[in-house]
């Protein structure tokens, strides 16, 4: 067989292998945490699980539809970066990493959230994944008194709304 002929052929096998690598081998996201509902005025917690394998992990950016509005970046200081939205009260003393914490969450806090790893050199591979959150408000007179404060004989009337999305 011919010189050329053997790097026809051998140029293609190369590439098949590594892509195949890192398809099996790379970066690969394991889990995306959203609660798909949440109380106005609480606090919530966004997860970004992940498998680097062999990567060096470049950046975690978190978005909200399509937004970008934190980012984590473990070479930068410091490695948290902020970007102000509406509805987003980023508790930064915990947030890292994969994990953001949303402080008072209000109905401007819905969305479509999207968690996006990328790899380091030599790799480059992205992968992201994403979910929809839905705050609902809850009026006071709507929240259930505290049980240990009820008397034995208390007798509560319950009346149920439920909305299908």
């Amino acid at each position: 067989m011919q010189e050329s002929s053997k790097r026809r052929l051998l140029i293609p096998a190369l590439f098949k292998i590594c892509f195949l690598k890192t398809l099996l081998l790379g970066l690969r996201m394991m889990a995306l945490e959203v609660p798909q509902l949440v109380i106005s005025g609480e606090e919530t917690t966004l997860t970004c699980v992940f498998d680097l394998e062999e990567d060096m992990l470049y950046s975690i950016k978190w978005y909200r539809d399509d937004l970008e509005f934190f980012r984590y970046v473990p070479s930068d200081k410091p490695p948290n970066q902020f970007f102000p939205l509406k509805g987003l009260d980023i508790d930064l003393t915990r947030s890292s990493n994969g994990t953001v914490y949303i402080q008072d969450v209000d109905v401007s806090t819905a969305g479509t959230y999207k968690c996006e790893i990328s790899a380091d050199a030599p790799s480059f591979q992205t992968v992201s994944a994403e979910k929809i959150l839905t705050v609902t408000v809850v009026n006071d007179s709507a929240r259930l008194p505290d049980p240990s404060v009820l008397a034995a004989s208390f007798t509560l009337l319950l009346m149920c709304h439920f909305t299908v999305w």
